[in-house]
């Protein structure tokens, strides 16, 4: 076992916690290597313990095509992030995202994390945006706007919610979570979570095509972790788990090829 994390598996899900402290490290492939070879790679040279597969990727038609028709690596110039990919106070990868979702370790030997709607913070110790909430400041997400009783009528079931029902709102709807939900409980799943009051970061890991839950079940783990933020991470066959020097969960083989964003703790 690492020192400072405890490990738990249930069938194909993974769930990792350390209440001690963690440094945040976002790695980005910069040579035309496999994803798992550019992951252990770095594992071993900076000393982390976990290591997850982090931002989800846009590719033009020709690097689609480039994926289906070779086994190589891609370039990765042709892999772009969704969302900014920030190390010690700097823009490493990625772009805007608006409307999406961060998660963040602002000062760097802190263990405290946090999330929020919009680009992360530039001057983070490490941050990854362009991601999918879970729990935001101890708010859950899921499908659909849920109130508590009392709410005034007209109250809205999906999107944005105004000032007269916000003070009710015990559940707020987001479409990337509506998206990963109906894809079921064996799409593989990745997500970060932070329980402020026990100082506990939470990585939670399901393999694609394994034995699991759906995206509410994995909201209802992270709940019972007491996380009052947690965000899923690019999900399907892009899960990857490293722990402790070994793959416990190893993305597909076209995503081996083209992921290029990491999230590593040490």
């Amino acid at each position: 076992m690492a020192k400072g994390w405890t490990k738990t598996s249930t069938g194909d899900t993974h769930l990792l916690a350390s209440s001690d402290p963690v440094q945040m490290v976002m790695l980005v492939r910069s040579r035309k290597e496999l994803f798992t070879d550019f992951i252990e790679r770095e594992a071993k040279t900076r000393g982390l313990k976990v290591v997850v597969n982090g931002s989800f990727i846009d590719l033009s038609f020709g690097s689609k095509l480039a994926v289906q028709a070779t086994s190589g690596a891609l370039d990765p110039a042709d892999s772009k992030p969704v969302g900014e990919v920030i190390q010690e106070g700097k823009l490493i990868a990625g772009s805007d995202s608006p409307g999406k979702f961060n998660f963040s370790q602002d000062t760097c030997g802190a263990q405290r994390f946090t999330a929020h709607l919009g680009n992360p913070s530039a001057s983070a110790c490490a941050a990854i945006g362009g991601i999918a909430p879970i729990v935001i400041d101890g708010l859950p997400y899921g499908a659909q706007n849920l109130y508590k009783a009392g709410v005034p009528a007209n109250a809205p079931a999906t999107g944005d919610v105004a000032a007269p029902w916000l003070p009710f709102l015990t559940q707020k709807s987001n479409a990337m979570f509506t998206a990963l939900l109906r894809r079921g409980a064996d799409v593989g799943k990745t997500a970060i979570g932070y329980c402020k009051a026990k100082s506990r970061l939470v990585v939670l890991v399901q393999a694609d095509g394994g034995t699991g839950d759906n995206a509410n079940g994995v909201r209802t783990q992270l709940l019972a972790q007491s996380a009052d933020n947690a965000v899923f991470l690019d999900c399907s066959d892009s899960a990857t788990l490293y722990y402790d020097g070994k793959f416990i969960v190893r993305p597909g083989n076209a995503k081996n090829e083209y992921l290029l964003v990491a999230v590593g703790f040490k």
